[in-house]
């Protein structure tokens, strides 16, 4: 009798104690879940045992052999809600992102950005005005009367009016529709009216006139017929670009040839004025001076004032060495 009430009590002692173990688990649980770089307790205390067997994952393998499901029912339940709460701030941090997101484009239609639009479409409109505009063969400058025979150059210089503007002095220079015939431009000139009221007609525009030499020369005989003198602006390269001697062709024809020089030397003049036949292209236009002088085409070197006073009179030298005049004339900043 004695021995079975000392087993009844030392069950009922184990039993209570496996009871405190699991409850410990859960509280040890708890803690861990708060203080998560704790470390785990020592000793024989069933808390800290049951803490130590949820933490390492044990617990779920140990209980069902002690008959305690409620500790396992705990760390289940533990596991469901810490899912939950993941689910939640994913369902919630994922609209916020997608407002964050939504909020950069939102900030980009800004003002700025809706100035800039309009920017692009009063463009657009300019661009449709500039189509349709009528191409410009003939416009009136200091009472001359000036003709824009085509676009094309053989330079590049650094201080052409048309790398800035596309209008001249209010004149729309740029050609769209091709360059005209003599026929186009006769009738263009034709719509100033009395032709006898201008000083001169010049070839020059936003191009080089002597890749037009034929109609130059047609429309020179026009001029001519209405009394008026005529006058050549070129880079001085037109027997290089048609690829043979065309001062024949002007001779009694252009009244005289103004030839722009820009520099004093080759190493001066391509780095600014970037001819398309490279070094030749300054040899190119001394040449031809000498030529227009010795064929009696009354002729002259021009430069602008920008190249600086040293090189203006490096140019006068060379001008004076081939006995050709310099005209030094201002830069034209204001169009």
């Amino acid at each position: 009798m004695d021995e079975n009430k000392n087993r009844n009590e030392q069950q009922n002692v184990g039993a209570q104690a496996n009871a405190q173990g699991g409850q410990g688990g859960q509280g040890g649980r708890r803690r861990r879940h708060r203080h998560r770089n704790h470390g785990n307790g020592g000793g024989n205390n069933p808390q800290a045992q049951g803490a130590q067997n949820v933490q390492n994952g044990q617990s779920g393998q140990n209980q069902p052999k002690q008959g305690n499901p409620q500790a396992q029912n705990a760390q289940k339940q533990a596991q469901n809600q810490g899912q939950g709460k993941q689910k939640h701030k994913n369902k919630q941090g994922q609209p916020q992102n997608q407002n964050v997101q939504n909020g950069q484009k939102q900030n980009q239609n800004t003002p700025q950005k809706q100035n800039q639009n309009q920017s692009q479409n009063k463009n657009k409109g300019n661009d449709k005005k500039e189509e349709n505009r009528k191409d410009t063969y003939v416009y009136t400058l200091d009472g001359n009367l000036y003709i824009n025979l085509t676009n094309k150059c053989s330079n590049g210089c650094d201080f052409c009016v048309r790398n800035e503007r596309s209008s001249y002095y209010g004149n729309y220079l740029w050609i769209r529709h091709g360059d005209p015939t003599v026929e186009k431009v006769i009738a263009q000139a034709n719509g100033f009216g009395d032709l006898t009221r201008f000083k001169e007609v010049v070839f020059c525009g936003f191009g080089e006139p002597t890749y037009k030499v034929a109609e130059m020369v047609a429309l020179c005989d026009y001029f001519h017929g209405k009394g008026l003198k005529t006058r050549l602006n070129t880079n001085g390269q037109g027997n290089l670009i048609n690829k043979r001697d065309i001062v024949p062709d002007l001779k009694d024809k252009i009244d005289f040839v103004n030839i722009s020089l820009n520099a004093s030397c080759v190493e001066k003049y391509q780095p600014i004025c970037r001819s398309q036949f490279g070094e030749a292209g300054f040899a190119g236009i001394v040449e031809f001076a000498k030529i227009c002088k010795k064929n009696d085409v009354a002729c002259r070197f021009s430069i602008v004032d920008c190249i600086g006073e040293e090189e203006v009179e490096a140019c006068k030298r060379l001008a004076e060495s081939i006995r050709v005049p310099l005209y030094v004339r201002k830069y034209i900043t204001d169009c």
